[in-house]
């Protein structure tokens, strides 16, 4: 019994959402195996006038380009799935899905390429694809001279009617299509097959279970008593006016795409590329003329400490480390004479300077004492500065921060001393 009113193969001819009107057109359908297995493929070529010729071939010799050469991949070669991701960034998704979608898969994902589509309820639809067999596919096309401008599994082929699923038999397959991207596909069988029982019961699990099955090109010798019993749901033909929803996913996607899209894209981006370009030498030429700055300053400091070190302990003989030395020196003079009464010189250096050496981002630029002040000039970020500050309080000193321009001065006291 025959449960379609298409004519044998007449779906074919809604097949293709892609379709432009106009131009010389070339369409292939690749059969299980293929390239490996030198199984017939189906070919349908329209030329620009509207003339129309299709048939049956092994291997593609014979068939010339054509200005729009959409291939059609068997249906068990691509898995479908959804996933929810929280950007619309092309390259974040690329990056995220493998990780999104890993514990459905079974092969390794840097084995498998992730094309998508972005879905109207704002989830992603995924159609997963072995590496290896996408390669094998676009070789032997590149082989014959033929660069498909579209990529997709047969599965969105296939007419799909509302609050139903649709089986269609193809050149020994079983074609399913659950949604407008979304279907699975395998051998064909007598019975129905268990990867069709394993997606009904998901189905039922989350209340999406479909009122009938549509059947496409189904067998003359289709027990339909046995699929229906075994399937629990009513069989029935594939209306005449059918339609195939407008809802591609090409496959050529990412290091798939061609050549001339991506040449496309690269003409695209130029003008944004040379004002990158010249954002990046403009912010290593101030970064350069910043460090430049920096480096005299930090020089400067350096003669500074020197130079303060030397006179502070005239028996110095050699200078390594001035900040070092000069702690060295402060802690021999409060040994030998004593402590430093609140407000002197050395009472104040003694606690500043341990909590400036452990500020790793803060470098002194030089230090100066009037009125019972300490005044030390610092080449620090604002937050660094403050940093610096709330360690010197907790140190028995008041401090007072101020900024000029890339530089920070704090006025060190001892607490409880006031303003001079």
């Amino acid at each position: 019994m025959n449960l379609t009113n298409l004519g044998k193969g007449a779906w074919l001819d809604l097949s293709a959402s892609w379709r432009s009107k106009g131009g010389d057109r070339l369409e292939l359908w690749l059969p299980r195996n293929w390239p490996a297995e030198d199984s017939e493929l189906r070919w349908r070529r329209v030329a620009a006038d509207g003339a129309v010729r299709q048939g049956l071939q092994r291997g593609l010799e014979g068939l010339d380009p054509a200005e729009e050469i959409i291939v059609w991949t068997p249906a068990a070669e691509t898995l479908f799935l959804r996933a929810r991701l929280p950007t619309r960034s092309t390259a974040k998704i690329v990056q995220a899905l493998p990780f999104a979608l890993e514990e459905q898969l079974i092969d390794p994902p840097e084995q498998l390429h992730f094309a998508f589509a972005h879905e109207a309820d704002g989830a992603l639809a995924v159609a997963v694809t072995r590496r290896e067999r996408m390669e094998s596919w676009l070789g032997a096309l590149a082989a014959a001279g033929l660069a498909p401008t579209h990529l997709a599994p047969v599965t969105l082929s296939v007419p799909l009617a509302d609050r139903a699923w649709t089986l269609a038999f193809v050149d020994g397959e079983i074609v399913l299509r659950s949604g407008a991207r979304a279907g699975l596909g395998g051998p064909a069988e007598r019975r129905p097959p268990t990867w069709l029982h394993a997606a009904l019961a998901e189905a039922r699990t989350e209340a999406s279970t479909p009122e009938r099955i549509l059947l496409v090109d189904a067998p003359a010798d289709l027990d339909s008593a046995a699929w229906r019993e075994a399937l629990g749901l009513p069989l029935e033909s594939m209306p005449g006016d059918a339609t195939a929803p407008a809802a591609p996913l090409d496959l050529l996607q990412q290091h798939y795409a061609p050549r001339a899209r991506l040449a496309a894209l690269k003409r695209a981006y130029i003008p944004a590329a040379a004002l990158l370009a010249a954002w990046l030498f403009a912010t290593l030429a101030l970064d350069a003329i910043e460090w430049a700055r920096l480096s005299r300053a930090a020089n400067a400091a350096e003669e500074e400490m020197r130079a303060l070190l030397l006179k502070s302990f005239p028996e110095t003989r050699a200078i390594l480390d001035p900040a070092e030395q000069m702690r060295r020196g402060l802690e021999d003079l409060g040994a030998g004479s004593g402590i430093a009464a609140p407000g002197d010189m050395l009472f104040l250096l003694a606690r500043a300077v341990p909590a400036i050496e452990r500020e790793s981002r803060v470098r002194a630029q030089g230090i100066e004492y009037s009125g019972r002040s300490l005044i030390i000039r610092v080449a620090a970020s604002e937050a660094d500065a403050e940093s610096l500050a709330r360690t010197l309080r907790t140190r028995s000193l008041d401090v007072e921060v101020q900024r000029t321009g890339g530089e920070a001065r704090l006025r060190v006291r001892a607490a409880g001393q006031g303003k001079s």
